[in-house]
């Protein structure tokens, strides 16, 4: 049982957070922080908005049935590991304390939007989540520029065709003439494994943006009746609208066909399935001669080993779209295909030593926490793993 110098201690601090304490209850606040160190400490660390921030991105919406209870343990855990030892009924309370907390603090990143990047303390036996783009971008004559180093500006000439990198890295093509007799040159642009997202501007005004282990293949411009692409790994589109030439993806004998529209592809050769999933606009897909049409919140999925196209409905293009916006969403994500994305990721690789349950995960996980504490939430839902240099080894 909590002894009575706790009581009401949780609700203080989130009044304190909120900046609702009364005179009465900020006396009482104070008085129970000088009353023992350990007080002092506990406060100064759970009113810290980088801790608050690493614990709420790691344990929030995970497992919402355990969550609690998985949390407590969690916590206890993490205390026994550190270098001042505390008692333990100040480790509960700082499990308790920081479940409420935890609760002010999704609330409050509901009010204030996602909170500014958070910087992360990595161990040498760590892995951080890649903090830089990795992207090499291959010209019709065989260069390879790696974006990363490329300078501002102008980086390359081809033809009638400008490539330009702004200042926040995005690289775009920009045609200059006519150039009705000249044949369009092909790059390629790839971002490998362990590199951060990467977007590019085609000669239509077409944005493109790659997941990690992902590559594009595209004309400098084009000049035809359609415009075509090839894509490996998964992209985000968003096509510019030009009634006269379609735009078309190419993967393995599926085509996507639109004209200006929003949809994400899956392709990862891991997967057992492609994916299309339709954001705005209208789109159709063929594969091995059979064909859909998909409407926004709609998701053509292409079974690999019979080549069949179902579609699915009321999709949560949020989710599908999550790596765009830096996160891990796990609903109804399978443990397999959870894993396969922490491989391409962090660029590890991931080595099973029995079979394991592909169980079902729910909730949001940061995409730029370290590699620890995504495992550590894989723990906390009950998945033994454990880093052994660039391997995640699954057991039983």
């Amino acid at each position: 049982m909590k002894p009575d110098r706790y009581a009401g201690i949780e609700a203080l601090i989130i009044k304190y957070l909120k900046e609702e304490l009364t005179e009465d209850e900020s006396v009482l606040l104070s008085a129970w922080r000088q009353e023992l160190p350990e007080n002092e400490h506990l406060f100064a660390e759970l009113t810290d908005d980088i801790q608050l921030t690493q614990e709420f991105n790691v344990f929030r919406d995970i497992d919402q049935e355990k969550g609690r209870q998985k949390l407590r343990a969690g916590i206890g855990k993490k205390e026994k590991q550190r270098a001042v030892s505390l008692h333990r009924l100040y480790r509960g309370a700082a499990a308790s304390v920081l479940l409420l907390i935890s609760s002010y603090w999704a609330y409050r990143a509901l009010q204030a939007g996602p909170p500014n990047n958070v910087v992360q303390k990595i161990t040498d036996t760590d892995i951080a989540a890649p903090s830089a783009s990795n992207a090499v971008l291959t010209l019709a004559n065989g260069q390879k520029i790696i974006l990363d180093s490329a300078h501002n500006g102008v980086m390359a000439t081809q033809g009638q065709v400008h490539l330009i990198k702004s200042e926040d890295g995005q690289i775009a093509y920009k045609v200059k003439g006519t150039g009705v007799e000249e044949v369009p040159s092909f790059n390629m642009l790839e971002n490998p494994r362990g590199s951060k997202i990467v977007g590019i501007t085609l000669s239509d005004g077409t944005k493109i943006w790659l997941n990690s282990e992902s590559t594009l293949k595209y004309p400098t411009y084009f000049p035809d009746k359609e415009r075509k692409v090839q894509i490996t790994g998964e992209a985000y589109l968003e096509v510019a609208h030009h009634a006269k030439q379609p735009f078309i993806v190419l993967k393995e004998n599926t085509e996507v066909t639109v004209l200006g529209t929003r949809f994400n592809i899956n392709t990862y050769e891991e997967e057992p399935s492609l994916k299309i999933t339709l954001l705005e606009g209208k789109v159709s897909v063929k594969h091995n001669g059979k064909s859909a049409f998909l409407i926004p919140g709609q998701q053509a999925v292409i079974t690999r080993s019979d080549g069949k196209i179902n579609i699915s409905d009321n999709i949560d293009t949020d989710d599908v779209i999550a790596w765009l916006n830096g996160q891990f969403v796990l609903d109804g994500t399978h443990l397999a295909s959870l894993m396969n994305q922490i491989s391409r990721w962090y660029n590890v690789e991931i080595i099973y030593k029995a079979k394991i349950a592909n169980k079902a995960f729910g909730g949001i996980i940061d995409r730029n926490v370290p590699l620890s504490r995504m495992l550590e939430a894989l723990r906390e839902n009950e998945v033994k793993c454990r880093l052994e240099g660039k391997k995640v080894i699954m057991e039983k």
